[in-house]
């Protein structure tokens, strides 16, 4: 606590100092003992120094000058004209055809003199006279023809350019089809019976008296659309060792009311059997080709018909 208390006491006696000071100098701004500011730097500026004259003179700054020039002033320019393009002028033709110059008589030549033979017989070579250089450069002299050109010939630089004529072609016309009116017919099945989905099915056979592996066969029955039995329909089968027959629906009830059954052998063997549909003597269902293999288990095999449409 004594040394809190004597920091305290010397910031109190730096304060009044500083107190005491402030008063005295305000005393002496207000007496004209001291001039504010005080505590500024002296303003004098030293005089400068002339230089003395040496005699020689100093050179003249170069001022650039500026020489005004005349700016000519604008002047219209012309707007463009349209010059016509002269019009096509009809070619000349040529001049008539003259007549040729008439030809110059040219002076026959004259014979030379005969020269003397030497006395040895030899003939000279011969010398050309002054007749007939004059004749020469008379030839020479003569300007040469030069025939005018005819109108046949003019005829043939300007030809004539074809001209092309369209013709007209035949107008495209749009073809109708006309669209049936009322519902399309349908498509009629090839055979007014089919095979029933799921046949043929080889079993063991399970009718009366077929029982047991002591027969073998094919039976089914025949049927419309609705379910309902279709009799006196002919089944003709022909088997590859058994021979062909033929069976009437509706003639074995075991099977259903158009039941029909058809016997092949009394023992299962193998064999291929052949099974079609006949009424009103005309094929009325498709070939159906059956193989049987031989055992017991599969002695019978199922087929059912089903009509399609009438016959």
């Amino acid at each position: 606590m004594r040394g809190a208390n004597i920091l305290f006491n010397l910031v109190t006696f730096v304060f009044v100092a500083l107190t005491l000071v402030v008063i005295v100098y305000a005393v002496a701004i207000a007496g004209d003992m001291a001039e504010p500011p005080f505590l500024l730097p002296p303003t004098d500026v030293p005089t400068p120094t002339l230089i003395p004259d040496l005699g020689e003179e100093l050179p003249t700054p170069f001022l650039p000058t500026f020489t005004p020039s005349h700016t000519p002033e604008p002047t219209e320019t012309p707007e463009p004209t349209m010059t016509p393009t002269p019009e096509p002028t009809e070619p000349l033709e040529a001049p008539p055809f003259t007549e040729p110059l008439p030809e110059m008589e040219t002076p026959a030549p004259t014979e030379p003199p005969p020269e003397d033979t030497p006395e040895s017989g030899e003939a000279g070579p011969p010398t050309e006279t002054e007749d007939d250089a004059v004749g020469s450069a008379a030839l020479a002299a003569l300007p040469s023809f030069t025939p005018l050109a005819t109108r046949d010939m003019l005829a043939t630089n300007h030809t004539a350019t074809p001209t092309i004529t369209l013709t007209p072609g035949p107008r495209p016309t749009n073809t109708v089809t006309p669209t049936p009116q009322g519902p399309v017919p349908p498509t009629l099945a090839p055979y007014p019976f089919v095979v029933q989905p799921g046949t043929p099915l080889l079993r063991d056979s399970f009718a009366e008296g077929t029982t047991g592996c002591e027969w073998q066969g094919v039976a089914g029955t025949i049927v419309d659309q609705r379910g309902e039995a279709v009799v006196g329909v002919e089944v003709r089968v022909r088997g590859d060792a058994s021979g062909e027959q033929t069976v009437l629906a509706g003639t074995d009830t075991d099977y259903g009311p158009s039941g029909w059954e058809a016997r092949l052998s009394s023992a299962p063997r193998a064999e291929r059997v052949t099974v079609v549909l006949w009424a009103d003597d005309q094929l009325v269902s498709p070939p159906v080709e059956v193989l049987f293999p031989g055992v017991c288990a599969q002695n019978l095999a199922l087929i059912n018909f089903v009509q399609t449409r009438t016959y």
